[in-house]
């Protein structure tokens, strides 16, 4: 069975992409194949996260378990799976966020010069 994200994730999700500069933005040459796109993700999931951020994530995007689900399992609060998946702002600094982490990473793949 396929699930969808529910769609308040699906908007908080697409904005946090959103403030990305457009130069700084997910991007993918136009040959790219989904399945090559998904590969990339996963790749990204795997390197860059730690176990409790991947499963987060995995969870709550790729299985559609909402936050506080998720909190219950960890057995913490809803705001602290909150911060792992989006981080927080301390002295004017980003800190934490697996998908900051995970935006960086991806935008970090080569880029194909072909026209």
């Amino acid at each position: 069975m396929e699930r969808t994200l529910p769609p308040a994730d699906r908007l908080c999700l697409r904005a946090t992409f959103d403030r990305v500069p457009a130069e700084a933005a997910l991007w993918a040459p136009p040959d790219a194949s989904l399945d090559e796109l998904r590969d990339a993700v996963r790749r990204a999931v795997e390197a860059v996260l730690s176990d409790r951020q991947r499963a987060i994530v995995e969870w709550h995007f790729f299985e559609g378990i909402s936050q506080g689900e998720i909190a219950r399992r960890l057995g913490v609060s809803q705001q602290v799976v909150q911060k792992s998946i989006y981080g927080v702002t301390r002295r004017g600094r980003p800190v934490g966020g697996s998908l900051r982490r995970l935006r960086e990473a991806l935008t970090a793949l080569p880029r194909s010069t072909d026209p």
